[in-house]
Protein backbone atom coordinates (compact mmCIF):
# COMPACT_ATOMS: atom_id res chain seq x y z
CA UNK A 1 0.00 0.00 0.00
CA UNK A 2 1.17 3.55 -0.70
CA UNK A 3 1.65 6.04 2.08
CA UNK A 4 -1.51 8.15 2.43
CA UNK A 5 0.48 11.15 3.68
CA UNK A 6 2.78 10.89 0.68
CA UNK A 7 -0.21 10.70 -1.64
CA UNK A 8 -2.37 13.49 -0.24
CA UNK A 9 -0.33 15.93 1.82
CA UNK A 10 2.52 16.78 -0.57
CA UNK A 11 0.62 17.16 -3.82
CA UNK A 12 1.33 13.55 -4.74
CA UNK A 13 -1.47 11.56 -6.37
CA UNK A 14 -2.07 7.98 -7.35
CA UNK A 15 -2.67 6.96 -10.98
CA UNK A 16 -2.62 4.15 -13.54
CA UNK A 17 -0.13 4.03 -16.45
CA UNK A 18 -2.21 3.49 -19.60
CA UNK A 19 0.37 4.26 -22.32
CA UNK A 20 4.12 4.53 -22.68
CA UNK A 21 6.07 7.02 -24.81
CA UNK A 22 9.73 6.35 -23.98
CA UNK A 23 10.63 9.35 -21.82
CA UNK A 24 7.08 9.92 -20.57
CA UNK A 25 3.95 7.96 -19.72
CA UNK A 26 0.24 8.69 -19.85
CA UNK A 27 -1.26 8.38 -16.37
CA UNK A 28 -4.99 8.05 -15.82
CA UNK A 29 -6.28 9.57 -12.58
CA UNK A 30 -9.74 10.66 -11.46
CA UNK A 31 -11.22 10.47 -14.95
CA UNK A 32 -8.48 12.48 -16.69
CA UNK A 33 -5.24 11.57 -18.48
CA UNK A 34 -1.91 13.31 -17.74
CA UNK A 35 1.36 13.06 -19.64
CA UNK A 36 3.97 12.54 -16.94
CA UNK A 37 7.72 12.81 -17.44
CA UNK A 38 10.14 10.35 -15.90
CA UNK A 39 13.10 11.17 -13.69
CA UNK A 40 16.57 10.21 -14.84
CA UNK A 41 17.80 6.82 -13.60
CA UNK A 42 14.45 5.88 -12.09
CA UNK A 43 12.91 2.45 -12.68
CA UNK A 44 10.78 2.72 -15.81
CA UNK A 45 7.05 2.18 -15.30
CA UNK A 46 5.15 0.02 -17.79
CA UNK A 47 1.51 -0.09 -18.82
CA UNK A 48 -0.57 -1.44 -15.94
CA UNK A 49 1.67 0.06 -13.28
CA UNK A 50 0.11 2.04 -10.46
CA UNK A 51 2.27 5.08 -9.74
CA UNK A 52 2.56 8.09 -7.46
CA UNK A 53 2.83 11.29 -9.54
CA UNK A 54 2.55 15.02 -9.03
CA UNK A 55 2.41 18.38 -10.78
CA UNK A 56 5.87 19.96 -11.01
CA UNK A 57 4.97 23.21 -12.69
CA UNK A 58 2.01 24.61 -14.58
CA UNK A 59 0.61 21.62 -16.50
CA UNK A 60 3.91 19.76 -16.12
CA UNK A 61 3.77 16.39 -14.37
CA UNK A 62 6.30 13.85 -13.12
CA UNK A 63 6.21 10.24 -11.89
CA UNK A 64 7.51 10.05 -8.31
CA UNK A 65 7.47 6.28 -7.73
CA UNK A 66 6.04 2.95 -8.83
CA UNK A 67 3.78 1.16 -6.34
CA UNK A 68 4.54 -2.53 -5.59
CA UNK A 69 3.53 -4.81 -8.45
CA UNK A 70 1.46 -7.94 -7.95
CA UNK A 71 2.73 -9.43 -11.24
CA UNK A 72 5.11 -8.48 -14.05
CA UNK A 73 5.25 -9.78 -17.62
CA UNK A 74 8.73 -9.59 -19.19
CA UNK A 75 10.42 -10.71 -22.39
CA UNK A 76 14.07 -11.09 -23.33
CA UNK A 77 15.61 -8.19 -25.21
CA UNK A 78 18.46 -8.41 -27.76
CA UNK A 79 20.98 -8.73 -24.89
CA UNK A 80 18.96 -11.55 -23.26
CA UNK A 81 17.93 -9.28 -20.39
CA UNK A 82 14.37 -9.41 -19.06
CA UNK A 83 12.49 -6.35 -20.28
CA UNK A 84 9.25 -5.50 -18.41
CA UNK A 85 6.28 -5.10 -20.77
CA UNK A 86 3.11 -5.11 -18.61
CA UNK A 87 2.38 -5.01 -14.88
CA UNK A 88 -0.33 -6.04 -12.41
CA UNK A 89 -1.90 -8.64 -14.67
CA UNK A 90 -4.57 -11.02 -13.43
CA UNK A 91 -4.99 -13.07 -16.60
CA UNK A 92 -3.16 -14.24 -19.72
CA UNK A 93 -5.73 -14.68 -22.51
CA UNK A 94 -4.40 -17.31 -24.91
CA UNK A 95 -6.06 -16.82 -28.30
CA UNK A 96 -6.11 -19.59 -30.89
CA UNK A 97 -8.01 -20.15 -34.14
CA UNK A 98 -9.50 -23.49 -35.23
CA UNK A 99 -7.22 -26.26 -36.59
CA UNK A 100 -4.88 -26.27 -38.48
CA UNK A 101 -3.75 -23.05 -36.71
CA UNK A 102 -4.56 -24.46 -33.25
CA UNK A 103 -1.39 -25.70 -31.56
CA UNK A 104 -1.84 -27.57 -28.28
CA UNK A 105 1.88 -27.29 -27.55
CA UNK A 106 1.85 -23.49 -28.00
CA UNK A 107 -1.23 -23.22 -25.75
CA UNK A 108 0.56 -25.34 -23.14
CA UNK A 109 3.64 -23.12 -23.29
CA UNK A 110 1.47 -20.06 -22.64
CA UNK A 111 -0.40 -21.88 -19.86
CA UNK A 112 2.97 -22.77 -18.28
CA UNK A 113 4.04 -19.11 -18.45
CA UNK A 114 0.80 -18.02 -16.76
CA UNK A 115 1.18 -20.63 -14.01
CA UNK A 116 4.79 -19.62 -13.34
CA UNK A 117 3.79 -15.93 -13.18
CA UNK A 118 0.87 -16.83 -10.86
CA UNK A 119 -1.72 -15.33 -13.21
CA UNK A 120 -4.81 -17.06 -14.59
CA UNK A 121 -4.65 -18.59 -18.07
CA UNK A 122 -7.85 -18.18 -20.12
CA UNK A 123 -8.07 -20.13 -23.38
CA UNK A 124 -10.03 -18.52 -26.23
CA UNK A 125 -10.85 -20.32 -29.46
CA UNK A 126 -11.62 -17.47 -31.85
CA UNK A 127 -13.05 -17.45 -35.40
CA UNK A 128 -15.55 -20.17 -34.49
CA UNK A 129 -17.73 -18.94 -37.39
CA UNK A 130 -15.27 -20.74 -39.71
CA UNK A 131 -16.04 -24.17 -38.24
CA UNK A 132 -18.49 -26.75 -39.52
CA UNK A 133 -20.01 -29.38 -37.20
CA UNK A 134 -17.11 -31.84 -37.61
CA UNK A 135 -14.54 -29.11 -36.92
CA UNK A 136 -16.49 -28.05 -33.82
CA UNK A 137 -16.36 -31.60 -32.44
CA UNK A 138 -12.61 -31.83 -33.12
CA UNK A 139 -12.01 -28.46 -31.45
CA UNK A 140 -14.12 -29.45 -28.44
CA UNK A 141 -12.03 -32.59 -27.97
CA UNK A 142 -8.87 -30.42 -27.92
CA UNK A 143 -10.38 -27.96 -25.45
CA UNK A 144 -11.73 -30.61 -23.07
CA UNK A 145 -8.22 -31.25 -21.71
CA UNK A 146 -8.10 -27.60 -20.52
CA UNK A 147 -11.64 -27.62 -19.13
CA UNK A 148 -10.70 -30.70 -17.09
CA UNK A 149 -7.78 -28.98 -15.27
CA UNK A 150 -9.93 -26.71 -14.93
CA UNK A 151 -9.09 -23.60 -16.96
CA UNK A 152 -11.67 -21.17 -18.35
CA UNK A 153 -12.34 -21.86 -22.04
CA UNK A 154 -14.26 -19.42 -24.26
CA UNK A 155 -15.42 -19.85 -27.86
CA UNK A 156 -15.65 -16.54 -29.72
CA UNK A 157 -16.24 -14.85 -33.04
CA UNK A 158 -16.53 -11.14 -33.76
CA UNK A 159 -19.30 -12.11 -36.21
CA UNK A 160 -21.29 -13.61 -33.33
CA UNK A 161 -21.45 -10.70 -30.87
CA UNK A 162 -23.17 -12.76 -28.17
CA UNK A 163 -20.09 -15.02 -27.99
CA UNK A 164 -18.01 -11.99 -26.96
CA UNK A 165 -20.24 -11.57 -23.90
CA UNK A 166 -18.73 -14.78 -22.53
CA UNK A 167 -15.25 -13.32 -22.85
CA UNK A 168 -16.35 -10.01 -21.30
CA UNK A 169 -17.80 -11.95 -18.36
CA UNK A 170 -14.56 -13.92 -17.81
CA UNK A 171 -12.50 -10.70 -17.94
CA UNK A 172 -14.75 -8.71 -15.56
CA UNK A 173 -12.65 -6.85 -12.95
CA UNK A 174 -9.41 -8.37 -14.33
CA UNK A 175 -6.41 -6.79 -16.05
CA UNK A 176 -5.42 -9.05 -18.93
CA UNK A 177 -3.26 -9.34 -22.03
CA UNK A 178 -4.00 -11.27 -25.22
CA UNK A 179 -1.30 -13.58 -26.55
CA UNK A 180 -1.20 -16.06 -29.41
CA UNK A 181 0.18 -16.54 -32.93
CA UNK A 182 -0.54 -14.06 -35.72
CA UNK A 183 -3.75 -14.57 -37.66
CA UNK A 184 -5.93 -15.64 -34.74
CA UNK A 185 -7.78 -12.30 -34.49
CA UNK A 186 -6.34 -10.67 -31.37
CA UNK A 187 -6.69 -7.13 -32.77
CA UNK A 188 -10.29 -7.76 -33.84
CA UNK A 189 -11.17 -9.02 -30.35
CA UNK A 190 -9.64 -5.92 -28.74
CA UNK A 191 -11.46 -3.62 -31.17
CA UNK A 192 -14.76 -5.41 -30.53
CA UNK A 193 -14.41 -5.56 -26.75
CA UNK A 194 -13.05 -2.12 -25.94
CA UNK A 195 -15.66 0.41 -24.95
CA UNK A 196 -13.36 3.30 -25.72
CA UNK A 197 -10.32 4.00 -27.85
CA UNK A 198 -8.13 5.83 -25.36
CA UNK A 199 -7.11 9.20 -26.70
CA UNK A 200 -4.00 9.77 -24.66
CA UNK A 201 -3.14 13.36 -23.85
CA UNK A 202 -6.41 14.96 -24.92
CA UNK A 203 -7.31 15.76 -21.32
CA UNK A 204 -5.31 17.83 -18.81
CA UNK A 205 -2.16 17.99 -20.92
CA UNK A 206 -1.11 21.23 -22.56
CA UNK A 207 1.13 19.71 -25.23
CA UNK A 208 -1.43 17.18 -26.35
CA UNK A 209 -0.72 17.67 -30.04
CA UNK A 210 2.93 16.78 -29.66
CA UNK A 211 2.74 13.06 -29.39
CA UNK A 212 2.01 10.32 -31.83
CA UNK A 213 -0.12 7.28 -31.16
CA UNK A 214 1.69 4.89 -28.89
CA UNK A 215 1.99 1.19 -29.65
CA UNK A 216 1.37 0.17 -26.05
CA UNK A 217 -1.98 0.95 -24.49
CA UNK A 218 -4.57 -0.08 -21.96
CA UNK A 219 -8.23 -0.42 -22.93
CA UNK A 220 -11.15 -0.33 -20.51
CA UNK A 221 -13.82 -2.97 -21.04
CA UNK A 222 -17.56 -2.48 -20.53
CA UNK A 223 -17.65 -5.25 -17.88
CA UNK A 224 -15.08 -3.45 -15.72
CA UNK A 225 -12.01 -5.32 -16.98
CA UNK A 226 -8.92 -3.95 -18.70
CA UNK A 227 -6.95 -5.17 -21.72
CA UNK A 228 -3.30 -4.24 -22.31
CA UNK A 229 -2.07 -4.46 -25.88
CA UNK A 230 1.43 -3.89 -27.25
CA UNK A 231 3.86 -5.40 -29.76
CA UNK A 232 6.00 -6.51 -26.79
CA UNK A 233 3.10 -8.45 -25.33
CA UNK A 234 2.25 -10.01 -28.68
CA UNK A 235 5.85 -11.21 -29.06
CA UNK A 236 5.84 -12.65 -25.55
CA UNK A 237 6.51 -16.36 -25.31
CA UNK A 238 7.62 -18.78 -22.65
CA UNK A 239 11.26 -18.42 -21.62
CA UNK A 240 13.50 -21.51 -21.46
CA UNK A 241 12.31 -23.14 -18.28
CA UNK A 242 14.11 -25.33 -15.76
CA UNK A 243 12.88 -28.87 -15.06
CA UNK A 244 11.45 -27.69 -11.75
CA UNK A 245 9.51 -24.93 -13.53
CA UNK A 246 8.21 -27.35 -16.18
CA UNK A 247 6.89 -29.65 -13.47
CA UNK A 248 5.36 -26.78 -11.49
CA UNK A 249 3.46 -25.50 -14.52
CA UNK A 250 1.29 -28.61 -14.96
CA UNK A 251 -0.90 -28.27 -11.90
CA UNK A 252 -3.10 -31.26 -12.76
CA UNK A 253 -0.13 -33.52 -11.87
CA UNK A 254 -0.16 -32.35 -8.22
CA UNK A 255 -2.86 -34.74 -6.89
CA UNK A 256 -0.80 -37.73 -8.11
CA UNK A 257 2.84 -36.81 -7.43
CA UNK A 258 2.85 -37.92 -3.79
CA UNK A 259 1.93 -41.46 -4.90
CA UNK A 260 5.01 -41.84 -7.13
CA UNK A 261 7.58 -44.43 -5.99
CA UNK A 262 10.42 -41.89 -6.05
CA UNK A 263 10.17 -38.61 -4.21
CA UNK A 264 12.09 -36.74 -6.93
CA UNK A 265 10.17 -38.45 -9.76
CA UNK A 266 10.23 -36.41 -12.98
CA UNK A 267 7.34 -38.42 -14.45
CA UNK A 268 9.30 -39.47 -17.53
CA UNK A 269 11.03 -42.88 -17.47
CA UNK A 270 10.81 -43.71 -13.75
CA UNK A 271 9.03 -46.91 -12.64
CA UNK A 272 5.82 -46.80 -10.58
CA UNK A 273 5.03 -43.22 -11.60
CA UNK A 274 1.54 -42.21 -10.49
CA UNK A 275 1.39 -39.36 -13.02
CA UNK A 276 2.07 -41.70 -15.96
CA UNK A 277 -0.54 -44.10 -14.59
CA UNK A 278 -3.06 -41.23 -14.40
CA UNK A 279 -2.31 -40.46 -18.08
CA UNK A 280 -2.91 -44.12 -19.00
CA UNK A 281 -6.22 -44.08 -17.11
CA UNK A 282 -7.33 -40.89 -18.87
CA UNK A 283 -7.30 -38.82 -15.67
CA UNK A 284 -4.60 -36.55 -17.14
CA UNK A 285 -4.75 -35.47 -20.80
CA UNK A 286 -2.30 -37.45 -22.97
CA UNK A 287 -1.86 -34.33 -25.13
CA UNK A 288 -0.95 -32.20 -22.11
CA UNK A 289 1.46 -34.91 -20.91
CA UNK A 290 3.10 -34.88 -24.37
CA UNK A 291 3.63 -31.10 -24.02
CA UNK A 292 5.16 -31.71 -20.59
CA UNK A 293 7.64 -34.21 -22.07
CA UNK A 294 8.66 -31.69 -24.75
CA UNK A 295 9.15 -28.93 -22.16
CA UNK A 296 11.31 -31.27 -20.07
CA UNK A 297 13.45 -32.04 -23.15
CA UNK A 298 13.94 -28.31 -23.73
CA UNK A 299 14.92 -27.91 -20.07
CA UNK A 300 17.57 -30.63 -20.50
CA UNK A 301 19.07 -28.81 -23.48
CA UNK A 302 19.38 -25.67 -21.38
CA UNK A 303 21.74 -27.50 -19.05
Amino acid sequence: MHNVNENNHTGNRRGLVISYFGNSVAVEAEGAVYQCHLRRNQELPVVGDEVIWREEGQESYIVVSILPRRSLLTRGDSRKKAKPIAANLDALVIVMAPPPIFSAYLVDRYVAAAELLSIQPIIVLNKTDLMNEAAQKAADALLDSYRAVPYPVVLSSIYRPLSLNDLTAVLAQKTAVLVGPSGVGKSSIIASLSEEAIRVGTVSEKGAGKHTTTATRLYHLPGGGRLIDSPGVREFTLWTVTKEEALKSFKEFTPYTSACKFRDCQHLAEPDCAVKKAVQLGKISAKRYESYQLLMKEAEKKR
